[in-house]
């Protein structure tokens, strides 16, 4: 989801997606904006997953507090990076994330606060963004620090990191990539993908992959505009 409109997430939501990312990277969505896309999804029983740089990790109680489920971290470089997410998500002893039932996700003061805590620490899911050549030279680290509920690869990120801006094709990019996939499974961990279309979601479903992004909210939307308006156009020469 990259549009701030709860319209396109309640559309979206009641396709049947098992869950929803907020792009909290690449668009213009704030944290106020989190709170309307969670509610939409509510309505159809679809977690929403928030995107966002390590710069953001601050924001991680105030999103958790609107009600989303988890929290997925872009570019992971080491095994620091990954506790430093923990220590932002999660209530003490296990982290540090300052606690208030006043909240959304606490029933507005419904819920104990023993109970609440029990559950965050239960329920919250966390994810972590391999999409460079550091976060792959770091994946053992990674994954023995035991943060991650998942791992999730960006392939374009990815790209660039390795000295092939968009050319997720080129050897380099597939060898990095694949490398992440084999031993991330080895550990057990599940592994996620973004991907550009649902035949390459089924690729990677193939692979053992189960955390699979297909597309956003506006490319689906400008993709659907233009394939109606290649069927309406007449040929040049009609």
């Amino acid at each position: 989801m990259k549009s701030r409109d709860p319209l396109v997430t309640d559309a979206l939501a009641g396709a049947g997606y098992d869950l929803i990312v907020a792009d909290l990277e690449h668009s213009s969505l704030s944290a106020g904006d989190i709170e309307g896309i969670v509610r939409a999804c509510d309505a159809h029983g679809v977690p929403v997953v928030v995107r966002m740089p390590a710069s953001a990790l601050g924001l991680c109680g105030q999103l958790l507090d609107s009600g989303v489920t988890g929290i997925q971290v872009s570019d992971v470089c080491c095994a620091a990076d990954a506790l430093a997410v923990r220590a932002a998500a999660q209530y003490p002893p296990v982290g540090t994330r300052s606690l208030a039932l006043s909240t959304r996700a606490a029933r507005f003061g419904a819920v104990p606060a023993a109970s609440y805590v029990a559950a965050s620490l239960e329920s919250t899911v966390l994810v972590g963004q391999i999409e460079s050549a550091e976060g792959v030279a770091a994946l053992g680290e990674i994954l023995q620090a035991g943060v991650f509920d998942a791992l999730f690869i960006g392939p374009s990120d990815m790209s660039v990191s390795v000295g092939h801006p968009g050319d997720a094709r080129h050897p380099d990019v597939t060898g990095a990539i694949d490398s992440v996939v084999a031993a991330t499974l080895r550990h057990g961990t599940p592994l996620g993908i973004f991907c550009g279309s649902a035949e390459e979601a089924l690729q990677w479903a193939a692979r053992g992959l189960t955390l699979l992004a297909v597309s956003s909210d506006l490319t689906m939307l400008a993709a659907a505009a233009r394939a109606a308006l290649r069927q309406l156009q007449l040929p040049a020469d009609g």
